[in-house]
C-alpha cells in the first residue's frame, strides 16, 4: 500500500471513529439523565439551570457527524473548528469543579476528572481534520502537538493512578467482566493486577517521552523505535477499552433503546483518542529523518 493510499485509510479511520463517539454520545443528550448531568455542572458555578443544553450539544454532535461525511465543504470544516474548540471547555472542570480526591491529597489525585482530560486529544483530532481537508498546515501542525500532549496527558495520569488503592478498586469490575483482563486475577491481586495495567499504559508515556527527548537532541532516527512503542501501547490500550462496553455493561434502556450510560460515555472518549494514535501513526511514517513527530 502506498503511502498516499495509507494516509487516506487513516484518515477515513480517524473520521469514523469520531463520527461514532459523536454518534453513541450524542443520543444520549437527549435524555433526562444528560440533561441532569449539564444542570449539576451549571449549578457549581452558581450558574441557573439550562434543560436545553444538553440537547444543543446533542444537536451539534450530529452536525458534525455530517460535516465528517462530507470533510472537504467548507462549512463543514467551520463545525470541525467549532467542535475542537468547544471540546476544550469540559477542560476548565478541572479548576472549578471538585474533581480530585481529598483522601489522596487532593491534586493530582484525579477522580471525576478522569474523563474530561480525554478532550485534549478530542479537540485535537477534531481541529486536525478541519486543519487537514481545509489545507491549513499551520493549525495541523498544532493540533498534531495536541493529540500527542492529550494521548500522554491521559497515559501519564489515568497509569499513575493505578498505584493507588481507590483506582484498583474502581477498575475491579471493568477488569473481572472482561474474558480479555479476568484472566489478570488469577494471577494477581485486585492492588497487583492495577500496578501491571498502570505499568503498561506507563510504558506507553516512557516510549513517547524519550522519543520526543530523542528528536529534541537531534536523533530522530532513533526516536522513531520510541515512538512507534508508546503508540501502539496506547493504541492497544485504547481498542481494548472498547470490549468494556460489552462486557460491563456499558449502556442501558432508560431512552427507550439501548443506548451508552455514564460508564459507557468514558470508555467511548478512547475511540476518538485511538484515532488520534492513528493520525500520529501516519504522521511518524511520512516523516523523513529530520522531522519532527
Amino acid at each position: 500500500m502506498t503511502t498516499e493510499k495509507q494516509q487516506k485509510l487513516t484518515l477515513r479511520l480517524a473520521r469514523v471513529l469520531l463520527a461514532s463517539f459523536l454518534l453513541l454520545t450524542g443520543i444520549t443528550r437527549f435524555g433526562a439523565s444528560d440533561v441532569s448531568y449539564y444542570n449539576k455542572q451549571l449549578a457549581v458555578l452558581n450558574l441557573p439551570e439550562m434543560p436545553w443544553l444538553s440537547a444543543v450539544i446533542g444537536v451539534l454532535q450530529f452536525l458534525v457527524v455530517l460535516a465528517l461525511i462530507l470533510p472537504r465543504q467548507k462549512w463543514s470544516q467551520s463545525l470541525l473548528y467549532l467542535y475542537g474548540v468547544l471540546a476544550l471547555v469540559p477542560m476548565a472542570m478541572l479548576f472549578t469543579h471538585p474533581v480530585w480526591i481529598d483522601s489522596l491529597g487532593g491534586f493530582p489525585a484525579i477522580g471525576a476528572g478522569q474523563g474530561l482530560i480525554k478532550y485534549l486529544g478530542i479537540s485535537g483530532v477534531s481541529l486536525y481534520l478541519a486543519s487537514h481537508y481545509g489545507n491549513k498546515d499551520a493549525i495541523k501542525g498544532f493540533s498534531l502537538a495536541m493529540i500527542w500532549a492529550g494521548v500522554v496527558l491521559v497515559m501519564v495520569w489515568i497509569g499513575g493512578m493505578k498505584f493507588t488503592q481507590i483506582e484498583a478498586n474502581g477498575i475491579e469490575g471493568l477488569m473481572r467482566t472482561s474474558p480479555f483482563f479476568s484472566w489478570i486475577y488469577d494471577f494477581m491481586t485486585v492492588l497487583e493486577g492495577s500496578y501491571f495495567i498502570g505499568i503498561v499504559e506507563l510504558v506507553a508515556v516512557l516510549g513517547l517521552a524519550l522519543g520526543l527527548a530523542l528528536i529534541l537532541v537531534g536523533r530522530p532516527q532513533q526516536a522513531v523505535y520510541f515512538n512507534m512503542l508508546g503508540l501502539f501501547v496506547a493504541a492497544a490500550t485504547f481498542a481494548a477499552t472498547q470490549t468494556f462496553v460489552v462486557t460491563l455493561p456499558a449502556y442501558d434502556n432508560n431512552l427507550g433503546f439501548l443506548a451508552l450510560n455514564g460508564s459507557g460515555q468514558f470508555i467511548a472518549k478512547d475511540l476518538v483518542l485511538l484515532a488520534g494514535t492513528l493520525l500520529l501513526f501516519a504522521r511518524l511514517r511520512r516523516a523523513s529523518p529530520s522531522s519532527k513527530l
